[in-house]
């Protein structure tokens, strides 16, 4: 009787051991899988991150790019109204000297 005991109180052993070995086993698997997804869901954080930053980028570099063709279009608008303005300037002083000139002469006469 005291042998099948014993063999019972073996098995027993052998069982629990089986089952904290598994269970050890199971364990490190999870953290394994846990730190393969983890790093799997940094790298694509990191991968969406890094595209909306380019796209961001990009973006910003269209917008100061459409500004300074915007703001060359203005100048340029500028520059035109200035010259005409200019000519107009010019015409009418050379009219009004015109006409003091004559003036003065018709006064000498």
């Amino acid at each position: 009787m005291e042998d099948i005991m014993q063999d019972i109180v073996k098995e027993i052993v052998r069982i629990d051991s089986t089952v904290f070995t598994t269970k050890q086993d199971n364990e490190e698997m999870l953290i394994r899988r846990k730190e393969q997804y983890e790093n799997q869901m940094k790298s694509y954080r990191e991968e969406v991150i890094g595209k909306a930053e380019q796209e961001a980028i990009e973006i910003y570099n269209q917008i100061v790019e459409s500004g300074t063709q915007q703001y060359k279009k203005e100048e340029e608008k500028s520059k035109e109204i200035i010259r005409i303005i200019e000519n107009h300037y010019l015409q009418a002083e050379k009219t009004l000297l015109d006409q003091i000139f004559n003036e003065l002469f018709i006064l000498e006469e």
